[in-house]
């Protein structure tokens, strides 16, 4: 089973120097929790402990109970007394640190695994001296195949498989040793949860499964409820829920199960769960959140697209900026797969222009991978002259006419994983190059990599050979693809829908008519739409300002008609001064102009949309 450095640890405990009598094993469901204890269990028979296990599921959580079951433990012998599936019974946690551990003999260990991890009383008022904290994480590829040659799984193919989707859960490991590598990971589900999850609460857990990040709001707006705050809390209080950004995260394993029962028992309810978390994102990153491009291209199922961009490995690798001897580790592997001169022309980023490289790397620090990208708008001078940058911004400035591109020179996964952190290392480029909602992006083919060609494929990316690159030991073939004229922000919400076999939005007067004249406040919601405006956001600002003066025309004589067309010209046709400025202009009050503020955007936004609909 491993968990090398957690028994040696343990053994550590159990020989004496060490001052912990307290140990703390927490993790998901599935982790090997369980499996852990057993061999602490049988280690400390072993050195001439005497052992009690209590089971949660089976111990009812009341303090004679537990106090009864620990009448074995005296000082004739030292013990070591094991918790498991400690967090069904967590609210004994001040009745034993207050009463049943201070009297056990000092010679006594007491270890818990629970899905949770330790309140915060077990490091308070000198806890903290004497209790250790174990976070069970999954099994590394080497001892998860371990695991399964032991279960009698020795086909390569079929190890690779089942190690890929376990996450190195040992439990999936388990199941998948019984059922394949075709089997079933939503029978896990059950195991995996457990009874933290209803039935009147799955839908809630399906969203979660389905979007990278959980938000309260995303809840409200999937779900249409008015409880999504009550749903976000019961979210947060599940033992395979971690934080994550502005929101909550399920653990890999879990994600991966719910998804795959949902889409086997409700693949049109699926879809549509995925298109209301597509449409929420895309609301968003429209409005300025582009980081949340990440966030829609985790919803994209297709293979071949996801394995140029996506998040997959975020749980085993993390983008991060280069540090001191990545150069020299990725230069070195580059030399010895016989590309050095390669890496001769490419190590002037990493040296002098840093902010344009990143690096995928693990926990343990090690690199799995590297990217290098820049845009047109502030590619550094090494980039002009770069022997494959230099002519694709040329390209990019004078034929496409665009700063609005992502160029990546590279994204190479050093980890012989089949490009898995390929994918991580094409979003880390996207969002270092800070290009918002890019038109354009520049794709590195390799004829070694058929993979890379299938992604480009996919994406409908167009190759232009007089861009290709030749030379210093690299061939590259030079693929463009138009996202379109709403950016890849826009081409990603499409293909989600086309993906779930729905007809693709289309961009008309429809939606919220005062969020229109709001753009006259705040144009750069005008830079990716909507296209039934204009080509261009100058376009789109200039034909927004004509069409509302002309809807002008909806007020009438009347004075209150005439104040709230002055309050329109004067909000959104004027110099956009702040709204307070404007009530005390107009002697009103805050809550006066508001009102007034508010029915006059309705209703000339309302004529905007009826007259672009008569008259586009």
């Amino acid at each position: 089973m491993a968990r090398i450095e957690e028994l040696e640890f343990f053994d550590r405990v159990l020989a004496g120097p060490s001052p912990v009598r307290i140990v703390h094993v927490h993790g998901t469901g599935g982790i090997g929790k369980s499996a852990l204890l057993r061999e602490m269990s049988r280690r400390a028979g072993s050195c001439g402990y005497d052992t009690v296990w209590l089971d949660g599921r089976d111990l009812p959580p009341f303090p004679d109970q537990v106090e009864a079951a620990l009448r074995t433990v005296t000082e004739t012998w030292p013990a070591v007394v094991l918790f498991d599936s400690y967090e069904l019974i967590s609210s004994l946690d001040s009745h034993l640190r207050d009463t049943v551990i201070p009297q056990l003999p000092d010679t006594t260990v007491v270890v818990f695994a629970s899905r949770q991890a330790p309140s915060r009383g077990w490091f308070e008022q000198g806890w903290d001296a004497v209790a250790h904290t174990i976070e069970l994480d999954g099994l590394v590829a080497a001892d998860a195949k371990r695991l399964l040659h032991a279960h009698g799984i020795l086909a390569d193919d079929t190890v690779d498989a089942i190690v890929h989707r376990s996450h190195g859960s040992p439990l999936a490991l388990v199941v998948g040793a019984e059922t394949g590598s075709d089997g079933s990971i939503g029978d896990l589900v059950d195991r995996l949860v457990g009874d933290e999850v209803d039935p009147a609460h799955y839908r809630i857990l399906s969203v979660a499964s389905l979007a990278r990040v959980t938000t309260p709001e995303l809840l409200g707006d999937v779900l249409g409820d008015a409880e999504s705050q009550d749903n976000y809390k019961w979210l947060a209080t599940r033992s395979f829920s971690e934080p994550l950004a502005a929101g909550i995260t399920l653990h890999s394993l879990v994600a991966d199960a719910v998804r795959e029962r949902i889409r086997a028992h409700d693949p049109i309810g699926e879809a549509a769960l995925r298109r209301s978390i597509a449409d929420h994102l895309h609301r968003r990153a429209v409005a300025g959140q582009h980081g949340l491009s990440v966030e829609l291209q985790h919803l994209v199922v297709d293979p071949n697209v996801r394995w140029g961009f996506a998040s997959d490995v975020g749980n085993r690798y993390r983008i991060d900026r280069i540090r001191d001897g990545d150069a020299e580790r990725v230069g070195a592997i580059l030399d010895a797969v016989g590309v050095g001169e390669w890496w001769n022309v490419t190590k002037v980023f990493f040296s002098e222009h840093p902010e344009c490289c990143g690096v995928a790397r693990d926990a343990r620090g090690h690199v799995g991978g590297y990217f290098i990208a820049v845009s047109p708008a502030s590619a550094p001078r090494a980039a002009e002259d770069d022997p494959l940058l230099g002519p694709w911004l040329r390209y990019a400035r004078d034929e496409l006419g665009t700063t609005s591109a992502v160029l990546w020179r590279e994204a190479v996964d050093l980890t012989g994983e089949m490009g898995e952190v390929t994918s991580l290392l094409g979003a880390g480029g996207l969002l270092a190059t800070g290009v918002a909602n890019p038109r354009y992006g520049f794709l590195p083919i390799s004829p070694l990599v058929p993979a890379a060609q299938q992604f480009s494929e996919a994406l409908g990316a167009v190759h232009v050979p007089a861009l290709d690159m030749r030379g210093h030991g690299m061939e590259l073939a030079c693929h463009v693809v138009d996202f379109g004229p709403r950016g890849l922000i826009g081409f990603q919400r499409d293909w989600i829908y086309r993906e779930t076999g729905s007809a693709v939005p289309v961009d008309s007067p429809d939606g919220d008519p005062g969020r229109l004249l709001r753009m006259l406040r705040e144009p750069a919601g005008l830079a990716h739409g909507p296209a039934w405006l204009g080509d261009t956001p100058a376009e789109r600002l200039a034909n927004l300002r004509r069409r509302v003066t002309a809807a002008l025309e909806v007020f009438g004589s009347h004075h209150d008609d005439q104040l709230a067309r002055v309050i329109i010209e004067t909000a959104f046709l004027g110099e956009a001064a702040p709204h307070e400025a404007i009530a005390r202009q107009l002697h009103l009050s805050r809550s006066a102009y508001f009102r007034r503020l508010n029915s006059a955007t309705a209703r000339v936004g309302e004529e905007v949309v009826a007259s672009a609909r008569r008259l586009p």
